[in-house]
C-alpha cells in the first residue's frame, strides 16, 4: 500500500495570533465550505460539570468517560449518559496527586494511565480511581515532561510522548524503558513538541507532531509516514492536537486553530471534515479526542471547558 512520505516544510508561526484566527475563519467561510467534503455528526450531549480546561478524554470498556480536568489537576469520571460519577486526584506531587495533567489512556484491563506532566511521571489508577503505581519518565537520568500516554492492545507497551525532549518513549508496564525514537527536527521520525499518541490494533503508533503540523505514523518495522501537512485547506493542518482511530482504520485529527476534526483513510488520504448541515462542525480549541466502541466521538474543547459528544456517521 502506497502512503505519502514525510517531507520537510517551512515552520508555521508559533502562538495563536490574529493571522491564525483569520485563517481559521477562511477555512470556515461559507464560500469555502461549499467545496469541503463533510460527513454529518449528530450531537448527543456535552460534559461540563466542574470542568476547567479539559485537555483529553478516554472511554473505558464499561462506557465510563474519563476526562483530564487539567485546570483542577484531577480526572473527572462520567457515566455513558453524561452524569458525573466521581473525580480523583488533586493538585500536588504525592501519590495520586497531579500537577498539570495533560493526557490519558486506558489499558486492556481497564487501568487508567495519566500523563502527569508537572511531576514528570505517568500515574496508574484502577478504573475506580484508586492509586496503583507511578512510572517515572526519565531518559538518561533527566526528567521528561510527559504529554500523553497510550497502551498497546496487548497491554505490554506504554507509549509516552515527551514535551521537552521531542521523543516518543516506550516503557514496559513496570517502568523499564524499552526503546525510544525521535528528537527535535522536521525530518522523518523527528518531532517538534509531540502531543497526543494513539496505538492501532496492528501496532502502528500515531503521534501528533504539533509544530511540524502533521501526524506521524510509525509502523512496527520502524517506517514512518505522515498524515496531513501544513496549511488551511481540506486535508491540511494548522495546529493539530488530538488523534483517534475508528474500527475501520480511519484516522481522526483535531485542530485547535482551525476548530475542526478532519478524517483520513487507512492510506492517510483526506476523506472529509466532520460537520453539520454540510458545513464543518465548529469545535472551540479542540484538544484530545476519543472514539468508543459504539461509534461515538468525544472532543475536549479546552476553552469551552467541556467535552462534546457526537454520534459519528456510519
Amino acid at each position: 500500500m502506497m502512503r505519502p512520505r514525510v517531507t520537510t516544510r517551512s515552520k508555521p508561526a508559533a502562538g495563536r495570533t490574529w493571522i491564525a484566527v483569520l485563517l481559521a475563519a477562511a477555512f470556515a467561510a461559507a464560500g469555502v465550505t461549499a467545496a469541503i467534503p463533510t460527513a454529518e455528526l449528530r450531537p448527543l450531549f456535552t460534559l461540563s460539570e466542574g470542568l476547567a480546561l479539559p485537555s483529553d478524554v478516554a472511554v473505558g470498556r464499561d462506557g465510563r468517560i474519563y476526562v483530564v480536568d487539567s485546570g483542577n489537576h484531577r480526572i473527572a469520571v462520567f457515566q455513558r449518559g453524561g452524569k458525573r460519577l466521581f473525580t480523583f486526584g488533586s493538585r500536588g506531587s504525592g501519590a495520586g496527586q497531579m500537577r498539570d495533567p495533560v493526557g490519558i489512556g486506558i489499558d486492556p484491563s481497564g487501568q487508567v494511565y495519566v500523563a502527569d506532566k508537572g511531576n514528570h511521571r505517568v500515574q496508574i489508577f484502577s478504573a475506580d480511581g484508586a492509586y496503583v503505581r507511578a512510572l517515572a519518565v526519565k531518559v538518561g537520568g533527566k526528567d521528561v515532561a510527559p504529554v500523553d500516554v497510550a497502551v498497546d492492545a496487548a497491554g505490554k507497551t506504554v507509549y509516552v510522548t515527551g514535551n521537552n525532549n521531542h521523543k516518543v518513549m516506550a516503557f514496559s508496564p513496570d517502568g523499564r524503558l524499552l526503546h525510544q525514537w525521535g528528537g527535535e527536527g522536521v525530518n522523518r521520525g523527528e518531532f517538534r513538541y509531540p502531543a497526543t499518541v494513539a496505538v492501532g490494533t496492528d501496532g502502528r503508533v500515531y503521534v501528533v507532531d504539533v509544530l511540524n503540523t502533521r501526524v506521524q505514523v510509525r509502523d512496527p518495522d520502524g517506517s514512518f509516514y505522515a498524515v496531513g501537512e501544513w496549511g488551511v485547506l481540506p486535508g491540511q493542518l494548522f495546529r493539530p492536537k488530538g488523534v483517534a482511530l475508528d474500527r475501520h482504520g480511519r484516522v481522526y485529527v483535531s485542530d485547535s486553530y482551525l476548530d475542526v476534526v478532519q478524517v483520513f483513510n487507512s492510506a492517510y488520504q483526506f476523506l472529509y471534515v466532520l460537520g453539520s448541515g454540510g458545513k464543518p462542525q465548529p469545535l472551540i480549541a479542540a484538544a484530545g479526542i476519543a472514539i468508543d466502541a459504539d461509534n461515538r466521538l468525544y472532543v475536549a474543547e479546552m476553552l469551552k471547558h467541556r467535552v462534546a459528544v457526537f454520534e459519528l456517521p456510519p
